[in-house]
């Protein structure tokens, strides 16, 4: 099999959909990473994909779990879907339904289901958050998933950002402490960068907000309208094109927090992509070289566990005083829950280290001098 777990030890993957697998193939090259394509017909992308030479790690979710008319764990998994899947030299991932809160039977189903696949194979747990409500729940999940031996990949329920529940995270930081298996979150946006930081085998952030979210279904819907959010990396987190320009236009003296570098912008502010040809994929690629600079900034100085521990700690914290200095000119301008959670239920565990902190999503420092925004980028 030309993929194996080894390959995706450590790597922030990039979630997407088929038709999408070109546009994020330049970016998964130049950052040696992998690509999860989601839905039911990916064996065209799989081939276009190795056709053009990306021999990096390729998973494929088939997305049973969301939307309208998503299956229930209960219903089983289908073999067949595997086997796809290693007639493709990959590793296969169950094409799970979702799990509800306590649904044991469900869970054990899929578990059972990847244990007796030919090894190695990823049992997909499309979870609801109530899953992490209490230890005890949260424990019992993390039997089941020890005791039956498979790695697991997670995707997270919730109408916001799982994340941004503080009992979510501490449920997640539990199961990742206390599994015995390799763990594997998909569907995710910068909080990915956070459960590497805490343990995870690897992590994938989608690129566009119904791949880095799995909302619930109600009777109004599920997933909030569309819309192009670039990643704003001062602030570790999504923002919509009209709130990026309002933003930036409001805040000259912060011109130069808002700069960025990577090769889409090469200096720009992120709300020129409203400018773009195609201002969506402009703004997942923008988005996608931001978070893997971000990665690579904050681990650059970071040689074990606490020191990598600590960097993502204090990235939270400058980017919330960032928050905090715009909630001061900004009505109705809030923390965001999930940088939030993160800085209170985690800790660092080197608080009085000497040296810096990666410099990447560093706060605002006064008396430092600002500079102008530079125009939209000519195309």
């Amino acid at each position: 099999m030309a993929d194996s777990l080894e390959h995706l030890a450590g790597r922030l993957l990039i979630q997407c959909r088929p038709a999408d697998a070109e546009a994020v193939l330049p970016i998964a090259r130049e950052h040696e990473t992998g690509i999860v394509l989601t839905g039911p017909s990916p064996e065209t992308a799989v081939r276009r994909l190795r056709g053009q030479g990306f021999d990096g790690p390729i998973l494929c979710d088939a997305d049973r779990y969301s939307g309208k008319k998503r299956a229930r764990a209960s219903r089983g998994t289908h073999p067949a879907w595997c086997r796809r899947q290693r007639d493709l030299e990959l590793i296969p991932l169950t094409d799970s339904g979702y799990l509800p809160p306590r649904d044991l039977i469900g869970l054990r189903t899929i578990l059972r289901a990847a244990a007796r696949e030919p090894q190695p194979v990823v049992a997909v747990l499309p979870l609801a958050a109530r899953w992490f409500a209490k230890p005890a729940i949260c424990d019992a999940l993390t039997r089941e998933i020890n005791r039956f031996g498979a790695p697991v990949a997670l995707v997270l329920e919730h109408a916001k950002d799982p994340f941004g529940a503080q009992y979510v995270l501490r449920g997640v930081l539990r199961l990742l402490a206390n599994s015995t298996v390799r763990v594997v979150l998909l569907r995710s946006d910068v909080s990915a960068i956070g459960v590497l930081c805490h343990g995870a085998h690897a992590a994938a952030v989608g690129t566009s907000s119904t791949l880095r979210h799995l909302y619930p279904v109600t009777a109004r819907g599920g997933a909030p309208r569309p819309g192009v959010s670039p990643f704003v990396t001062r602030l570790l987190g999504y923002h919509r094109l009209e709130t990026c320009a309002d933003l930036f236009a409001e805040t000259p003296d912060m011109a130069h927090l808002w700069e960025c570098p990577c090769p889409i912008c090469e200096g720009a502010a992120p709300d020129w992509l409203e400018n773009a040809g195609s201002p969506a994929e402009a703004a997942f690629c923008h988005s996608l070289h931001c978070l893997f600079a971000f990665k690579a900034e904050l681990s650059r100085h970071c040689h074990t566990r606490e020191q990598l521990l600590s960097a993502w700690h204090e990235a939270c914290s400058h980017a919330l005083f960032v928050h905090d200095q715009l909630a001061e000119t900004r009505k109705r301008w809030t923390r965001p829950a999930n940088l939030h959670s993160w800085y209170a239920v985690t800790d660092d565990p080197l608080p009085h280290r000497a040296g810096g902190i990666p410099p990447q999503p560093g706060a605002v420092r006064p008396g430092r001098a600002t500079r102008s925004t530079p125009g939209p980028r000519p195309r």
